[in-house]
């Protein structure tokens, strides 16, 4: 058996860079930016109002005039307008461009306008462009706003748009297929008979894998035929860019998975980890049009392939689509542990966000690594490592939230 770590840098060091598309910008959302988004013109492109009020020259005002005559107004949308005289103003509105010979707006509630007069009390602070967002201020033409390899959001969007593009490059969308089997399996639909248990792994593992952002999903099961298996599984390697199994790669003599892999030419990088849940992972790659595409075999049991998929499965497709490490969360234990085999553990907790800032964890007790009922109580796992025995309260360790 390989350790976590050993098994975590096989994955990560395996996985290239998935190929490009260019999509709308109303399909990017979620997607993994690939190419530098550059400001078109200066930001703001004009000196603008940042509030409603009045444009004037602030000379005029720290000389002693209050006085000035409204010559007209300045909406937002409008082109540039000019003050007759420095002795002047325009009533402007919030994003208007601000008049050539102004270079300051007095907000409305300090001005009192009678008979076409805005009057100005004593005691204002007008500076050279208050209450303007100066022309460039935000970015100079040409500058970089967004570097590639970041995900998607509301606000990458807001950006692009603001400069025009209306199509982006971002990484693929990689087609994944999570492939159960077992003959004990039956679709959560039907009512099953005393030996046979619904389908939920999959279900499980899609739904974790589209709240990751990886929306493209397809559901495959398979009866534990060894024919069956190297047959569809030749057919899912010939259109999938991903396989990710549950099931069967262990030693019992239905576990086809490992040896039907090898049949098909998937490389093997490793089979067991020292960890609890999960002993039984599997991890391989097969190659397509020159690519390496990655394939996942995580335990049967729900808890086992839930923690793996989070632990191992979803860090690896982040990397693949091109989207920077996320950085560790830590967490601090509530109360002593004591787990004395030579595996890491991987425990499920309920987290507990404290006001200082802090967060602590309550590991739960579950039956095994079948109690899924138990571990759907909780809010994530923290990984014990393998190297101690003791693990006192308060000691902070490494905790990954559940997806979702």
């Amino acid at each position: 058996m390989i350790t976590v770590q050993e098994a975590e840098k096989l994955i990560l060091d395996s996985i290239g860079e998935i190929e490009t598309e260019t999509v709308s910008i109303d399909a990017a959302l979620g997607r993994c930016l690939r190419e530098p988004i550059l400001a078109d013109r200066a930001l703001p492109p004009f000196d603008r109002a940042t509030l409603d009020g009045i444009a004037i020259n602030s000379s005029s005002y720290n000389t002693g005039q209050r006085k000035f005559k409204v010559a007209g107004t300045a909406p937002a949308g409008a082109v540039q307008q000019e003050l007759p005289d420095v002795k002047s103003c325009l009533e402007i509105m919030t994003g208007a461009p601000l008049p050539r010979l102004a270079d300051c707006v007095v907000k409305i509630e300090d001005i009192e306008i009678k008979n076409d007069i805005a009057h100005l009390p004593d005691g204002l602070q007008l500076d050279f462009h208050t209450a303007v967002h100066s022309q460039g201020s935000d970015a100079k033409a040409g500058k970089e706003l967004l570097a590639p390899q970041r995900l998607v959001t509301a606000k990458e969007i807001a950006i692009a748009a603001s400069v025009g593009k209306s199509e982006l490059v971002v990484s693929k969308s990689p087609h994944i297929a999570i492939v159960s089997t077992g003959d004990e399996l039956v679709s959560i639909d039907q009512v099953p008979e005393p030996h046979q248990i619904r389908r939920s792994n999959d279900i499980t593992l899609a739904a974790a894998l589209k709240s990751s952002g990886f929306a493209s999903v397809e559901l495959v099961h398979i009866a534990d035929d060894q024919e069956q298996i190297e047959t569809k599984l030749r057919e899912l390697m010939t259109r999938c860019d991903s396989l990710i199994l549950t099931g069967g790669i262990s030693k019992g003599k239905y576990d086809y998975i490992p040896e039907t892999l090898a049949k098909l030419g998937v490389s093997i990088r490793f089979q067991w980890v020292s960890q609890r849940p999960g002993k039984p992972m599997w991890y391989g790659q097969f190659s397509r049009d020159g690519n390496r595409l990655p394939v996942f075999a995580l335990p049967g049991n729900p808890v086992s392939c839930f923690t793996c998929l989070r632990r191992y499965a979803i860090p690896a497709l982040e990397k693949w689509v091109g989207l920077p490490k996320s950085q560790p969360v830590y967490a601090k234990l509530e109360h002593d542990l004591t787990f004395k085999p030579e595996l890491t553990l991987f425990l499920p907790a309920v987290a507990d966000p404290r006001p200082s800032g802090e967060l602590w964890v309550k590991p739960a007790l579950f039956n095994t690594s079948g109690d899924f009922v138990s571990v759907a109580q909780t809010d994530g796992f923290i990984e014990l490592p393998k190297a101690r025995k003791v693990f006192p309260e308060g000691e902070a360790f490494q905790f990954y939230p559940w997806p979702r």
